[in-house]
């Protein structure tokens, strides 16, 4: 459990969505350790859902539930879309996937990054390259590279439909490119997302299987993607992560993104206290605007705070997002760390020496 309480408002299905009591059922059943009847009955209701046209009561589920259930519906969801556990007798396995890539700039402001890869192609090659596709030969990739909030505005109807339609053009219009925009030359940290379809025999590897070790391919894919995209004087490093299936990669970017956010101001707020009067003090606390606030403080000069804000997404995990903050507190060797026990209100602090930026 967080010590960290939860400044978002408390959300929660309407008792009479259909999906209501599917997962009700389930949460209490994995609390138990007895998934089975539970979960397949809520992906089937979902995959009912689905294929009735009714979607948009699986997107109104997906915005509604609550932080703990709606990850366990993400997965239902995840699930229903590729046919998991669903009964159906497809001939092969298809998935709709997403690869989320975080890209950190610095340098050349103002500049603007591509919104799509030139070759395409080359990321497939690479992956082969690297051996992280094994036994999977159809493989199509979307060239886009899409926004967090593009992508989960694609209807789960829609990769229904792909997935039924054995990939079908490869999900190549779910989104549309969106280049980056810098406007500072200082890090900033920017989350994109890349579409594909696989197709597979039913007792084959997906490529979510295949690729899941990104250490077998990240440098590979990471210098690829920084070559198509390169700009002049800018430097640009891709932090490609393991494709995922579709709302499961949503959730993996969005917490990576706010991680690394993190990362750049805490490193660099903590070397400039350092440098300049001695070890950090570190007040967390938890804001009434949705968001968790981190201070770092000389214990010797008032005017030295540099504040960073990671907001919370509905869905987002609380818990993991407050150990994220606290192992880099710890692995940065600042000790006096004081977490605050009730919300507070997001009032300015000192003088923004840093900033820690979190983009589109």
């Amino acid at each position: 459990m967080p010590a960290l309480p939860d400044p978002r408002p408390l959300t929660q299905l309407a008792a009479d969505h259909p999906f209501s009591e599917r997962l009700a059922a389930a949460w209490e059943a994995r609390a138990a350790g007895r998934d089975g009847l539970a979960w397949s009955g809520l992906v089937r209701s979902v995959l009912r859902a689905l294929e009735r046209g009714d979607g948009h009561l699986v997107s109104q589920a997906l915005a509604t539930a609550g932080s703990a259930q709606g990850a366990l519906l993400r997965r239902a969801v995840d699930d229903a879309i590729d046919a998991v556990g669903t009964g159906e007798d497809l001939p092969l396995v298809t998935r709709v996937f997403l690869m989320p890539v975080l890209f950190v700039s610095a340098g050349a402001a103002p500049a603007t990054v591509a919104g799509a890869l030139p070759d395409v192609a080359e990321l497939g090659a690479a992956l082969r390259a690297a051996g992280a596709l094994g036994r999977v030969e159809s493989l199509a990739w979307s060239n886009a590279l899409g926004t967090l909030d593009a992508a989960a505005a694609v209807a789960p109807e829609r990769l229904h439909a792909l997935v039924r339609q054995g990939g079908g053009d490869g999900g190549a219009d779910l989104f549309a490119p969106a280049p980056i925009q810098i406007d500072d030359a200082a890090e900033q940290v920017h989350a994109r997302l890349i579409a594909g379809v696989c197709v597979t025999g039913v007792d084959a590897p997906t490529v979510m299987e295949t690729a899941g070790q990104v250490g077998r391919w990240g440098m590979a894919v990471s210098r690829l993607l920084a070559t198509q995209l390169a700009v002049p004087s800018l430097s640009l490093l891709a932090l490609p992560r393991a494709p995922a299936s579709w709302h499961a990669a949503l959730a993996q970017a969005r917490f990576a993104r706010g991680e690394i956010a993190f990362q750049l101001f805490a490193t660099t707020a903590i070397r400039r206290i350092r440098t300049a009067t001695g070890d950090p003090l570190a007040i967390v606390s938890a804001c009434s605007d949705g968001s968790v606030r981190v201070e770092l403080r000389s214990p010797f000069d008032d005017m030295e705070v540099h504040s960073h804000a990671w907001p919370l997404g509905p869905s987002d995990d609380l818990a993991q997002v407050e150990l994220a903050i606290l192992d880099l507190l710890r692995e940065c060797r600042v000790t006096d760390v004081t977490i605050a026990p009730d919300v507070v209100a997001p009032a300015p602090v000192g003088i923004p020496v840093v900033r820690g930026r979190l983009l589109s």
